[in-house]
């Protein structure tokens, strides 16, 4: 098998993956990276160095897998999230870069409590929980997800990490202690059931069950707001990702669950994504 330089396979993995991505430089330089076991800095660093056959065969594998299309994240095992590195199988999503918007606003907000609580519904590989316990140390977390395989990783990048969050095995509140806690955060499947959005991309790849929760994906959302007040000090906080087209929904569900203060932010598309809310005296 003839050998060439990284520059030239990465211009040659970068044209063949354009069609199903718009992301093929990118996608080509982790997937080359990993190959070689260096970061993505070396790739720039040396883009005149041979690649053997065996660096070059496990590139050609790793880009006939992403073209099915795989998502990258699977093909390495891991994906970066909040600064941090998480391992990433089938069994969950793939941490997505506007998630970490819920990160950002529970962190302001653990700032001003004393002896924090939170609580996450449906963790995933546990990026949401473990990034918050990274910076916020003091900050007593409980996570949960009701897929043994998926709670496996989350449990598997909390040791990576060596971050201490108790995670549990749960369908939503359903074996959550019987407390109080100051933020339930969430990420909960929001797409609907017959969304062709289900059908592009990587996402046929990904969980099922982690993108859609029923007919009108506000099947998972409206289990966990009805059932928040219960779980939430006076004044604690709810604070949720959906979809674009669900902040007039999620905000009425909150209101007539006897939340205030309800505040919808856009992503870094400018897309409604995240709504907050506190709840009542």
């Amino acid at each position: 098998m003839k050998s060439s330089s990284i520059q030239q396979q990465l211009e040659r993995a970068s044209a063949i993956l354009y069609s199903i991505s718009c992301n093929a430089r990118l996608d080509s330089e982790v997937l080359l990276a990993h190959c070689l076991g260096k970061p993505r800095s070396y790739l720039m660093t040396w883009p005149e160095r041979e690649l053997d056959d065996q660096q070059l065969a496990c590139f050609n594998e790793l880009i006939r897998r992403r073209l099915q299309p795989q998502p990258v994240a699977y093909l390495v095992g891991q994906r970066e999230f909040y600064s941090m590195d998480f391992n990433t199988t089938p069994d969950t999503l793939v941490p997505r870069p506007e998630t970490e918007m819920l990160v950002d606003f529970c962190l302001e907000k653990i700032d001003a409590i004393e002896s924090p609580e939170l609580l996450e519904l449906g963790t995933g590989t546990g990026a949401i929980a473990l990034a918050l316990k990274q910076h916020a140390p003091e900050c007593r977390i409980i996570a949960n997800d009701v897929s043994p395989a998926t709670l496996a990783v989350a449990e598997s990048n909390a040791r990576r990490h060596r971050l201490k969050v108790e995670f549990q095995l749960s369908d939503w509140y359903r074996q959550v202690p019987d407390q109080l806690f100051d933020i339930i955060v969430s990420n909960p499947p929001y797409i609907a059931a017959d969304d062709p959005y289900l059908r592009q991309g990587d996402l046929p790849a990904e969980p099922q069950q982690a993108l859609c929760s029923g007919e009108s994906g506000l099947e998972a959302l409206e289990i966990i707001i009805a059932q928040a007040p219960d779980f939430l000090k006076p004044v604690g906080w709810i604070v949720l990702e959906h979809g674009y087209d669900q902040q007039q929904a999620v905000q009425q569900r909150l209101q007539q669950a006897g939340f205030t203060d309800i505040q919808t932010h856009r992503d870094f598309n400018d897309l409604p994504r995240m709504t907050v809310a506190r709840r009542g005296e």
